[in-house]
């Protein structure tokens, strides 16, 4: 029985190696297809701006953190207000797991048990 866990370890070591290989090469490839850009004095690219130095090493990032803040916010200005304690509930009674029709079910009770009428249950006054 040792015999296929070793055939599937190798199999998994392989096609991990592989994909990990040939993804680092997909990854690369934008890198080999184009030279690099060199002006007419022979040194890639032109001098920044301490404007455009200024955009890309602080605006960009708080740009992103603008964004990824935005998303973060967003479900909850979407769904609107919240409940909150002592105001009045405005959703609709739910009775989970109960019988088919509650109003029916609530109907034919006949009295309240004493312990419950008292309290009883989750405040443990039985």
């Amino acid at each position: 029985m040792a015999r296929p866990r070793r055939l599937s370890h190798r199999l998994t070591m392989v096609l991990g190696l592989t994909s990990g290989w040939l993804a680092s090469g997909f990854f690369a490839a934008p890198v080999w297809a184009a030279g690099p850009i060199v002006n007419e004095s022979g040194t890639p690219g032109g001098r920044l701006t301490w404007v455009q130095t200024a955009l890309i090493f602080a605006g960009i990032p708080i740009a992103a953190f603008l964004v990824i803040g935005f998303l973060v916010y967003l479900p909850s200005l979407v769904r609107g207000p919240r409940y909150r304690p002592g105001r009045p509930w405005p959703g609709g009674a739910a009775w989970f797991g109960g019988p088919p029709e509650p109003e029916a079910a609530v109907s034919r009770i006949e009295e309240i048990p004493p312990a419950t009428a008292e309290g009883g249950g989750a405040g443990a006054r039985w």
